[in-house]
């Protein structure tokens, strides 16, 4: 009470030397002290009511309007931070993927080169298999193909002879016949 009485006295005397300032330039005459003194009393009775009652809502909700704003401003500083470190390990990560792209190329490129050499040594081996194969194949066809002829030759042969043999051979050929199968066959 005292502070809202000091207020009215503060701001009644300099408003009496305003309204006796204003009297004189407006031409009135006299100062209206009931109206100004009401005036006064009334605006003390407003900043008491105000002081007690709007107050401490203002000044509490003033308080709640600052703790709330500070907690955004350290969530807003924080989310500000978690979002620049996770874009710097995004760049981070960006600048690290060209290198391991190259290292990725370079590796299949060695693998690629790797598989075809192995391939071509596979390639190779079994060209060498299917050359041996078909050259034993040839040879053993060959083989059986002179085997054949040699057969076939063998009794053509031994048709001439049996046509021929009768009409060419004498007595003494076929005792010399005899006589050398002997001798060979004692020889082995």
């Amino acid at each position: 009470m005292r502070r809202a009485l000091t207020f009215v006295v503060g701001v009644l005397t300099p408003a009496m030397v305003l309204a006796a300032e204003v009297e004189e330039h407006a031409g009135h005459h006299g100062v209206p002290w009931t109206k100004l003194t009401f005036s006064a009393v009334n605006f003390a009775i407003f900043i008491y009511i105000l002081k007690r009652t709007a107050w401490p809502t203002l000044r509490h909700w003033v308080a709640e309007r600052r703790v709330r704003i500070a907690t955004a401003l350290a969530e807003a500083e924080r989310a500000k931070r978690e979002a620049e470190a996770l874009r710097a390990e995004w760049q981070r990560r960006l600048d690290r993927l060209e290198g391991e792209l190259e290292a990725i190329r370079a590796q299949a490129r060695a693998d690629i080169a790797v598989e075809r050499e192995q391939i071509l040594t596979a390639a190779r081996r079994t060209a060498e298999v299917i050359r041996r194969d078909a050259q034993r194949m040839a040879e053993s066809e060959i083989r059986s193909a002179q085997e054949a002829l040699r057969a076939e030759v063998a009794k053509q042969a031994l048709a001439i002879a049996e046509r021929l043999a009768p009409q060419r051979l004498t007595p003494a050929d076929q005792q010399r016949f005899v006589r050398e199968f002997v001798q060979q066959v004692e020889r082995e």
